[in-house]
């Protein structure tokens, strides 16, 4: 009897705490707040990089972040879902001063060796031909009224001091890479193996893929006025592969990649972009972020700069 006096005194007691306990209600989320445009434009001089123009916009709180549309493969209509935060239908150009160069949305991968490049805007022919030392405006319009301009000046040809490269590169061995100063730009080199390059996927340490990626991959921001790297392969655990056991040659070579950059460039992906140095670095890639950087852009955020490339290889011996 006395047990079923507890039982009853507690269920009374929590029956009264659910009865006091407040009721929970959605509260509506207001902010007097216009979306911009978020641009990721880059120009390349170089003829294996495309120029390309990514066209975001910012949304207000009450939007969703998807949107339900329809496309037609082989015949069938297909529904699906797209981001809201990526406009496909702007009216995008760049201009030299000379000629204005209207770049069409990529919206599809099918037969297209970019498919990096998927929802952005690139240019489909070939005289876009930028000169060092060039002022590139951009100029972004949409069909609901927003509206952006951007301006890069193309930075110096990189130029790779290839005669006092040696003939191979040994991985035992250390070597010494040289390129012209540019006294007034950063510039970045790139070392990576062939193998892992063009063949990622089949990439790993395990026996019978490729190579073993440790210590090929390397770069180093330059600053202006440095000419020259002391470059070597990272010692680490796991040995090189022979390969055998693959269907791609053994052969390996080292790409030496060397590019230069403009301030645009230079600011919003070193300066201010890279490790965490801005937690309030706005994304140009899921279209939201913090407060949002504008570097060569007028009207919105993000980035219109512009790029140059040299390269070199060389067979790797062990």
């Amino acid at each position: 009897m006395h047990s079923h006096k507890i039982s009853c005194l507690f269920l009374l007691f929590w029956a009264c705490v659910a009865d006091f306990s407040p009721e929970l209600e959605w509260e509506d989320v207001e902010a007097d707040y216009e979306p911009e445009l978020n641009i990721m434009g880059i120009l390349s001089g170089d003829t294996l990089v495309t120029s390309f123009v990514r066209v975001h916009r910012t949304l207000r709180v009450d939007e969703a972040a998807d949107t339900l549309m329809r496309d037609t493969i082989f015949g069938n209509v297909v529904p699906y879902y797209a981001s809201r935060f990526v406009i496909r239908d702007a009216h995008v150009t760049v201009s030299n001063s000379t000629k204005d160069y209207t770049f069409q949305f990529n919206k599809s991968v099918e037969d297209d060796g970019r498919e990096d490049l998927y929802e952005a805007y690139v240019y489909n022919g070939e005289d876009l031909n930028l000169q060092p030392g060039e002022k590139w405006t951009l100029s972004v319009t949409t069909p609901g009224g927003l509206t952006a301009t951007g301006e890069t000046i193309v930075p110096p040809l990189p130029q790779l001091n290839k005669e006092q490269l040696p003939d191979s590169f040994n991985t035992s061995q250390t070597m010494d890479i040289f390129w012209a100063a540019q006294p007034d730009n950063y510039q970045l080199v790139n070392v990576r193996n062939y193998q892992s390059y063009f063949f990622y996927d089949d990439y790993d340490t395990e026996e019978g893929k490729i190579y073993d990626s440790c210590g090929f991959w390397q770069e180093l921001v330059v600053s202006p006025g440095d000419t020259v790297w002391t470059y070597r392969r990272d010692i680490c655990e796991g040995a090189v592969s022979t390969g055998e056991t693959n269907d791609y040659e053994t052969e390996d070579y080292l790409l030496i990649n060397l590019m230069s950059m403009d301030s645009n460039y230079h600011n919003y992906f070193l300066k201010y972009g890279g490790d965490g140095e801005d937690e309030e670095f706005s994304s140009l890639f899921l279209g939201q972020g913090g407060s949002g950087r504008s570097f060569g852009i007028k009207g919105g955020i993000g980035i219109f700069g512009s790029i140059g490339f040299d390269r070199h290889y060389l067979p790797i011996t062990r």
